[in-house]
């Protein structure tokens, strides 16, 4: 039960962190790819502990969650793999290492990683949610700030 709370807690972090982020997806046929970037100082000491993720002021969170839209309009949470690197505008990034968590009703892929305030950093994300399509390449750009 607690790893199922820092779940959401997690999530709820990741999303609610930065309300102007709170609906970030794409869609890719039938499929919702959900995702965030928070600094790790924003976690709960507790969650960070349930998931081994290292709190600090200098050290980022990617979240990635990938739903199934089915034919009624209701989703499902699948399993996606998801691969990519984090870098700056000058071109100089550093591969990302997800893992997945797996909850009862819910299935995440996060990575960490270090960042410079204040500078942007370009995420290039291969999403692949059903291993006979091609990966839906994701791309944004987040700042991060030392709080």
């Amino acid at each position: 039960m607690r790893l199922g709370l820092a779940a959401i807690g997690l999530w709820l972090i990741s999303v609610w962190a930065m309300p102007a982020y709170a609906e970030r997806y794409e869609t890719y046929g039938d499929y919702q790819i959900h995702y965030n970037a928070v600094t790790t100082s924003f976690l709960q000491p507790e969650v960070a502990q349930a998931y081994n993720i290292v709190r600090s002021r200098y050290q980022a969170l990617v979240n990635i969650a990938v739903l199934k839209v089915n034919a009624d309009g209701s989703t499902t949470p699948v399993n996606a793999v998801v691969t990519g690197e984090a870098g700056n505008l000058a071109e100089q990034s550093r591969t990302l290492s997800f893992r997945t968590i797996r909850e009862q009703e819910a299935i995440y892929s996060i990575a960490t990683f270090r960042f410079t305030e204040d500078e942007p950093t370009r995420f290039r994300l291969q999403v692949r949610a059903d291993p006979n399509q091609p990966p839906y390449e994701l791309t944004f750009i987040d700042r991060f700030y030392a709080d």
